[in-house]
């Protein structure tokens, strides 16, 4: 294959493939998953990558709207973007790194705590702002093997967070590596079990119960019973599914010159 010799060749080439989201459509996803959850459980929706592409702040101000708890982004700067944009809304940095620690603090953004060493220098910001008190979710790696605290590593863990005053661990959560596919349900169960076990050690040595979540939007579909506190709705908002079929709702559109696939994205109830 040609590399591209120009943008425009390159913009010729997209012309022949595009996504379009239908906005109403996804409020009738966002329906549908919270649907097949307790009244009790929260939503959380991803809207990092701006949106998927889709444009964050607009979608996430449409989340807002519909009464999502919270909100999740990749980057600490997409967090600073949604609140320039008016978001409200709490929300989750996953990957917080240690670089925008001033930021996230004076945007009131969440961070999402992987390892020990980003949890010292959150805390060494904070002692030096005069900051108690500040929220952040422990994120445990209980298989995905992307990031997170090691079951081998809570003990650390918990011996820092001990009489610490200037963080309050709001969440507790950890990410399903293969919650799609029924050939790795062993595995899948498997993870949910180390969650609750960690985190019920977490818990017990806080002395209060934070949030758990670990379902992703396949697991909202698959493993409702494991709702615990929150989910996390990503993909499943426009469309994707993981169960036979695999979208809510797909239209092909075929046109003299070219095929487009539109996603009116509404659910197949």
């Amino acid at each position: 294959m040609q590399p591209y010799s120009n943008k425009a060749e390159m913009g010729r080439e997209n012309d022949f493939s595009r996504l379009e989201i239908n906005l109403p459509g996804c409020l009738e996803n966002y329906r549908y998953f919270r649907g097949k959850l307790e009244p009790y459980t929260r939503l959380l929706v991803l809207v990092k990558a701006n949106a998927y592409g889709h444009g964050a702040a607009e979608f996430a101000h449409l989340m807002e709207d519909a009464g999502a708890d919270y909100l999740a982004v990749a980057y600490p700067v997409e967090g600073v973007e949604l609140r320039q944009a008016g978001i409200r809304t709490p929300v989750l940095v996953l990957t917080a790194g240690t670089d925008f620690f001033p930021e996230i603090i004076e945007n009131n953004l969440e961070p999402g705590i992987p390892n020990l060493c980003t949890l010292k220098a959150l805390c060494a910001e904070l002692g030096c702002r005069g900051i108690t008190g500040f929220p952040i979710h422990i994120k445990l790696d209980t298989g995905m093997h992307r990031l997170g605290f090691m079951t081998s590593e809570i003990d650390g863990l918990l011996e820092y967070l001990d009489g610490n005053r200037s963080v309050e661990v709001k969440s507790i959560y950890s990410h399903l590596a293969a919650a799609e596919d029924p050939d790795s349900d062993d595995f899948t169960l498997g993870q949910i079990r180390m969650f609750r076990e960690n985190a019920d050690r977490i818990s017990g040595s806080l002395g209060y119960r934070p949030l758990y979540h670990i379902l992703n939007s396949a697991g909202i579909e698959r493993f409702p019973r494991y709702q615990f506190d929150m989910v996390r709705l990503g993909i499943g908002i426009y469309g994707i599914s993981a169960l036979p079929g695999g979208y809510l709702n797909c239209r092909r559109q075929k046109s003299r010159r070219q095929f487009k696939y539109r996603f009116s994205i509404t659910p197949c109830l």
